[in-house]
């Protein structure tokens, strides 16, 4: 029994390692793509921000919107409180001007009965909205100083989605590299998609689209039963319309990793509630890829406890793992400038597995997690 395990290991390790070189391969690619910023007017942008409890992070964001080059009379940001109770909402209230908004989520007409508070939130800053083009990001993130002038580009030249790359800082121990170098793995999937024509995925903290889009399906109808997925959902969606998607290439938006491996297991675990409820194949067969690849790495290892036999097969299989993977995101990481995050890979090799079949195993067996403050099936104000 062991040996077939072994083998099982074996074979979808090297199935996996086919599918990864060939999204290097369409990495490479898209790498050839350029911003296009010629055409129309240059668009009006909205900025969308819900936040709740990040009175920390928002003196930081509020100081990067200001020091954007985009002219101010071209954007505004929404901020939308969702019920936040560390004093985050008066420190935007003092701070509101011409172009700095705020809302709170109270005002939401399903306020008091959603459970999917984020898109809520998003749905009511574009109901207030003036923009043509609504740009979402979190107010933990940090913005380059051009970013929405790249952004606005892509729209300029008849754009009509548009994605860019999201990266965490800072990086200060293990549990914080690990989040670095799962998130530039997201960034090296999302952009490799791209090359079919349609991205797979999504990040909400850099993630801009046509309000007129976004009304034209129906805005969250029909994913709005469920407490994340405002953007990789949303981007499903959008692929029925066929729209004209664009590429930001420049400098990342970058957001800070969560603290701990309690607050990363229930962060994950609330993301894989949506796994579900993804309809384009290409991010299913990615996901169960993923999954039971790394599944046959763990149970092998097992399998190695009772029948020590299968020992080398298992242990090729996790070494050809490692390396492929290592190989895609140290190109990324050299991409980006953030090569020293590779320090944590050899660690993370071997995290990464056990923690993906644990999360997901968590998932399909119906489990949730409480997310800052909230219970999973909690109301707004919980």
């Amino acid at each position: 029994m062991a040996d077939y395990l072994a083998l099982a290991a074996m074979s979808l390790v090297l199935v996996y390692t086919f599918w990864q070189l060939n999204n290097f391969r369409k990495w490479q690619e898209t790498g050839k793509l350029v911003e296009d910023r010629t055409g129309g007017p240059w668009p009006f942008l909205t900025l969308i921000i819900p936040f709740r409890n990040e009175r920390e992070h928002l003196p930081d964001l509020l100081k990067d919107l200001r020091a954007q080059d985009y002219p101010t009379d071209r954007w505004e940001a929404i901020f939308i409180d969702d019920f936040s109770t560390d004093g985050g909402a008066s420190f935007l209230e003092e701070r509101t001007d011409e172009h700095i908004h705020l809302l709170h989520l109270v005002d939401a007409p399903d306020a008091l009965t959603t459970i999917a508070h984020k898109k809520s939130a998003i749905t009511l800053a574009i109901s207030r909205s003036r923009g043509q083009v609504m740009v979402t990001t979190d107010a933990d993130c940090r913005w380059p100083s051009d970013g929405l002038t790249r952004i606005a580009g892509e729209f300029r030249s008849g754009k009509e989605v548009v994605l860019g790359p999201v990266l965490i800082d800072p990086v200060r121990d293990i549990c914080e590299g690990y989040q670095a170098l799962d998130l530039m793995a997201y960034q090296f999937l999302t952009r490799a998609s791209m090359r079919g024509g349609a991205p797979i995925l999504a990040n909400g903290a850099h993630f801009a689209f046509r309000k007129e889009l976004f009304l034209r399906v129906g805005g969250y109808a029909g994913v709005d039963h469920l407490p994340s997925g405002d953007d990789v959902l949303l981007l499903h969606k959008f692929a029925l319309e066929r729209p004209r998607y664009g590429y930001v290439p420049g400098t990342p938006v970058m957001t800070r990793p969560v603290r701990g491996w309690r607050n990363l297991w229930r962060q994950r675990l609330r993301w894989a509630g949506k796994a579900g409820n993804y309809t384009e194949p290409r991010l299913k067969w990615a996901q169960a890829l993923s999954y039971l690849t790394s599944l046959s790495l763990v149970v092998g290892t097992l399998g190695t406890l009772w029948h020590p036999r299968s020992l080398a097969i298992v242990l090729i299989a996790w070494i050809l793992k490692a390396l492929v993977d290592g190989f895609c995101l140290d190109h990324i990481a050299r991409h980006y400038g953030q090569r020293d995050r590779m320090r944590w890979y050899p660690t993370t090799a071997l995290i990464y597995p056990i923690f993906l079949v644990a999360v997901g195993t968590a998932a399909l067996l119906g489990l949730r997690a409480d997310w800052k403050g909230r219970k999973a099936d909690g109301l707004p104000g919980n």
